[in-house]
């Protein structure tokens, strides 16, 4: 059973392990429509499997050389409340910020 989980609160999650950045965009494969980005130096082993379990679905971990904020990347499927999206001359599939 798949688990809608808030960007906000894998936001303050990724915080607490280490992450260099989070952020969340649409998704064309994601359940929800969205992915929190979370982006660390080292590879996050821990908080993929704990956010796999947490959503009942596996995660995407990626692994990056170079040009992007850091060297691994987590896509966790997430809601984000219409009431939080605010997009300006972005287009879909690009990254954005929650703003607060």
């Amino acid at each position: 059973m798949s688990r809608l989980v808030p960007f906000s609160f894998v936001a303050v999650l990724a915080a607490d392990f280490g992450a260099v950045e989070c952020c969340w965009r649409e998704s064309d494969v994601s359940f929800s429509g969205f992915v929190a980005e979370v982006w660390f130096e080292s590879l996050p082993s821990g908080f993929a499997s704990r956010w796999a379990a947490v959503v009942g679905r596996s995660v995407r971990v990626r692994s990056f050389s170079s040009g992007v904020p850091a060297r691994f990347c987590v896509s966790v499927p997430v809601s984000v409340p219409a009431g939080e999206v605010r997009l300006g001359w972005v287009s879909r599939g690009s990254r954005v910020r929650l703003v607060r």
